[in-house]
């Protein structure tokens, strides 16, 4: 039947090469060097197209080569021309392989033109199916589109998050800083007041002892008849402690004023024995109220101490007062001094009394600020605890050592040694 009889279209890179072919091969001519794609589509007389064929291939040299298919092309089922295609691969892949070994071998059969070729089966696409792809597509690109700003958006969101993060690592490091700075002013604090309190309370004490001795010189005036010259040496004597607490109180203002540490210890060279002399004198008045002698004992060939006068003078007035405030009536109180050679050369002022002595919990605490001893001042006076806590303050001040020696019933020994330069 003529309407069922088959021929075939054949398309060379998109161009109609023949039309309504019975042709059994295709001879190709002149072809250029590249990638090509034969189409070879069946048809009947009605006009129906089959399922088109797809040869691609490349010809590597521009010459001419005959193609042949081992069968007539013939619209069949989908599967048995997957099967014929198959076949087709295979034996036009046969005979491109025996080609390169007949080149490789140097034969002269290898022909000119060297096709290659694959078959591929390709299901024709309808326009609306084509529409559908389109807006699939479009679709894609659009969600990818929101993707990929949604990404940067992301993006952008973390660089925030780790400028933020680096931020408060660089606030955390300064809060670091600033606390431990706060740490440190507060202990320059603390240890500024507790410098301020004991100077307060030196202070206080040191004013104190002068006025006590005051009182001393007034009650002799009062106590006893004295000659000229003795009213004499009282009058001078009450003039220089007078001196001393007026002193002691411009210190004080000048401190509160200025919101100072305590002045610094100024060092200068003095010779001992007359400072034992100066202080044995200012507490002379005071040891005849209460009935007890001052003895003075100096060591021969001492050498002169660098020293802050003022500050042992003080250490030294504490405790020769708090001897005399100790020791009961008829009994003599000893100011020593000497030189010692031991691990270093040092001089020693030793104050001796014939008191009631210490117990072990009092030569425990003797120089502790504050410290308040078992034994009570024969003449009933008020301790504040603070005297010999400011002496070692002050022996310290000078690298030296202070110590206590105590029997009890017999009496005690505070001494005090400074090192020679």
């Amino acid at each position: 039947d003529i309407n069922t009889q088959v021929f075939y279209k054949v398309f060379l890179d998109g161009s109609l090469l023949m039309e309504n072919s019975q042709e059994k091969f295709v001879l190709l001519k002149g072809m250029n060097s590249g990638a090509h794609i034969l189409k070879v589509v069946p048809t009947i007389a009605s006009g129906r197209e089959g399922i088109p064929l797809l040869f691609p291939f490349s010809v590597l040299s521009a010459a001419t080569v005959e193609q042949k298919p081992d069968e007539k092309i013939e619209p069949v089922s989908n599967i048995d021309y997957v099967l014929y295609g198959v076949g087709g691969i295979a034996l036009i892949e046969f005979i491109i392989i025996i080609v390169l070994l007949s080149r490789k071998k140097g034969t002269k059969t290898v022909p000119k033109k060297i096709v290659e070729t694959k078959i591929v089966k390709v299901k024709e696409t309808s326009e609306p199916e084509l529409n559908i792809l389109k807006e699939t597509v479009a679709k894609l690109n659009t969600q990818l589109k929101e993707k990929q700003e949604t990404i940067d958006n992301l993006q952008n969101q973390l660089k925030e998050v780790n400028t933020n993060v680096h931020d408060l690592e660089n606030a955390n490091l300064n809060l670091v800083e600033q606390r431990e700075k706060l740490k440190e002013s507060k202990y320059k604090l603390e240890f500024l007041h507790s410098q301020k309190e004991d100077m307060f309370t030196i202070a206080i004490h040191d004013i104190k002892n002068p006025a006590s001795a005051i009182r001393g010189y007034i009650e002799l005036l009062n106590s006893y008849d004295l000659n000229a010259n003795e009213q004499q040496e009282i009058m001078e004597s009450l003039v220089a402690t007078s001196e001393e607490i007026v002193k002691r109180s411009q210190d004080m203002c000048t401190i509160i004023a200025n919101v100072l540490p305590e002045p610094k210890v100024t060092f200068s060279k003095h010779a001992v024995n007359k400072i034992i002399e100066t202080v044995v004198n200012q507490n002379l008045s005071y040891s005849k109220t209460k009935h007890v002698k001052l003895v003075k004992k100096f060591g021969e060939g001492l050498p002169e101490i660098n020293i802050d006068i003022e500050k042992i003078e003080e250490a030294l007035n504490n405790l020769v007062n708090n001897a005399i405030k100790f020791a009961p009536p008829e009994t003599a109180v000893e100011v020593e001094s000497y030189y010692i050679e031991e691990k270093k050369k040092a001089v020693v002022i030793s104050v001796k009394d014939n008191g009631v002595g210490l117990t072990e919990e009092d030569l425990r605490k003797s120089f502790q600020k504050g410290a308040v001893l078992s034994a009570k001042p024969t003449g009933l006076e008020k301790s504040s605890g603070l005297g010999l806590w400011i002496v070692k303050k002050i022996i310290d001040e000078h690298d030296g050592k202070v110590w206590v020696e105590s029997t009890r019933g017999v009496g005690s020994t505070f001494a005090f040694e400074i090192p020679v330069e």
